[in-house]
């Protein structure tokens, strides 16, 4: 397959991106997961990417915050 050095990253990414506050309660960011239909939303704090959260990460902790009550 030949390299076409003119298709890049760049070209092809989403610079528009939506994100998730780091404060966001859990609840309100499984909502956000659920509407969007996305499964990762990057992190970031003054401009600055500080990490993402998934799914899943999202999951295991509502389960931890209402696992016990969840019977």
């Amino acid at each position: 397959m030949p390299i076409d050095k003119e298709n890049t990253v760049e070209k092809n990414m989403v610079s528009n991106v939506e994100t998730i506050d780091k404060n966001m309660n859990i609840f309100d960011a499984a909502t956000k997961f659920i509407s969007s239909k996305r499964r990762r939303f990057p992190i970031v704090e003054n401009g600055k990417l500080i990490g993402q959260i998934s799914q899943k990460d999202i999951l295991k902790a509502a389960i931890k915050v209402k696992g016990n009550s969840w019977k």
